[in-house]
């Protein structure tokens, strides 16, 4: 895939080594009409993930190279009761996002994957910084935690001083920290991201990032905003554009529904964790399709819609599309809408089935579907999702 070609606009492919000069002439530049509002805020965002890469990074390596036999681990990484898997890094890199980066400028609202023990005025505590959950930074990794914490405190002034209020204060961000925590901690860090999605105030994704900061030999990273024509990737020196067809899916079991349209298709069955990562990988492979039909949340997909967007990709529901792949038609009620919510914005009753996942029931019947908005989680996707790029596009639909 070639620059040119990526999608319309202004494009960058960026060597990962230049990832700092890029990003902090998009920052130096942001007080210019250089670059806009959206560019700037992902520009800043890219920084930012670069800055907490060693962090991410050394806690991976606690984890995965250097395990504890004596029960220590578990001060770092934990099960939630959805038995979804947690780790210091995904508390850290939320808190670093929202606390250290933008808390200096008033966006519409933040939502981030991971939840907060109760108040977090303590953020001006250090001790704040070492403990969430029960989960504890280890000793030897706080000096580094601090020295993060201060970078990204400095890079934030850049973004309040981008002069971008009138924008930014529409804006709703969705965070996933580590997106895809169970490949980070079974040893399959590559595929884990880091998803910074920005929606407007009527709940579209306009712009995002996804950086995958244990990839080898160096991270690699999308962002863009299609209403800006920025569009800008890193997938390595020599990373090859592939033709060939597959299907993505999680490494975990998948439906009969998602293999039955593999056997239809035929196609091969590409597994791969995170919602991120495989956006990545559908641009790295025109010819591949993401379809998922349950497990993904706001956080999982609203960077990675508005990635794709900006390269001429589509990110929607598998639902309507499924009744109708007429993707121009109602376009707008095809995408999951993105704002923070005490209800789910996009449930339709007797759609989706009830899972551990997307449940606020304790208990439910096997195939019992949800008739009321009160028994889903606010944020899951409940309609499924059906993602491709522009090639992907013509060569399926």
């Amino acid at each position: 895939m070639s620059s040119e070609s990526a999608a319309a606009g202004r494009q960058y492919k960026m060597p990962v080594a230049h990832l700092h000069t890029h990003t902090q002439d998009a920052v130096e530049s942001s007080g210019n009409n250089s670059s806009g509002p959206l560019e700037t805020l992902c520009s800043i965002s890219l920084r930012a993930c670069d800055l907490m890469t060693p962090l991410i990074t050394s806690i991976y390596e606690e984890l995965i190279l250097s395990p504890s036999n004596d029960g220590s681990d578990d001060i770092i990484k934990a099960v939630k009761k959805d038995n979804s898997a947690f780790t210091i890094a995904d508390a850290t890199v939320q808190r670093l996002l929202i606390k250290s980066l933008f808390s200096t400028v008033q966006f519409r609202d933040i939502v981030g994957e991971e939840e907060e023990d109760g108040d977090s005025d303590g953020c001006d505590s250090i001790e704040w910084w070492y403990q969430v959950q029960g989960l504890t930074v280890p000793q030897h990794l706080q000096p580094l935690l601090d020295s993060t914490r201060i970078q990204i405190e400095t890079l934030a002034k850049d973004l309040s001083a981008s002069n971008n209020n009138d924008v930014y204060q529409l804006l709703t961000i969705f965070i996933d920290p580590i997106d895809g925590t169970r490949e980070f901690t079974n040893g399959n860090g590559e595929q884990c991201s880091i998803c910074i999605g920005f929606a407007d105030e009527h709940g579209k994704a306009v712009a995002g990032v996804v950086v995958r900061p244990l990839s080898k030999p160096s991270p690699t990273w999308v962002a863009g905003a299609k209403s800006e024509g920025f569009a800008t990737y890193y997938f390595g020196e020599r990373a090859e554009i592939s033709s060939n067809s597959g299907l993505l899916s999680t490494n975990g079991s998948i439906s009969k529904f998602v293999q039955s349209l593999i056997d239809e298709l035929k196609v091969p069955r590409i597994k791969s964790g995170g919602a991120g990562n495989k956006m990545m990988m559908l641009l790295q492979n025109p010819g591949y399709l993401y379809i998922q039909d349950r497990g993904v949340s706001r956080w999982d997909t609203c960077a990675a819609e508005a990635c794709l967007e900006a390269f001429g990709g589509r990110l929607l529901k598998l639902t309507g599309f499924y009744e109708d792949p007429e993707i121009e038609k109602g376009e707008n009620e095809r995408r999951y809408t993105y704002l923070a919510s005490d209800t789910n914005l996009d449930f339709v009753p007797n759609t989706a089935f009830l899972t551990k996942y997307n449940s606020n029931l304790q208990f439910f019947a096997p195939g019992q579907k949800a008739d009321d908005v009160r028994q889903v989680k606010p944020y899951s996707n409940l309609c499924g999702l059906v993602a491709f790029t522009k090639e992907g596009n013509m060569k399926y639909l």
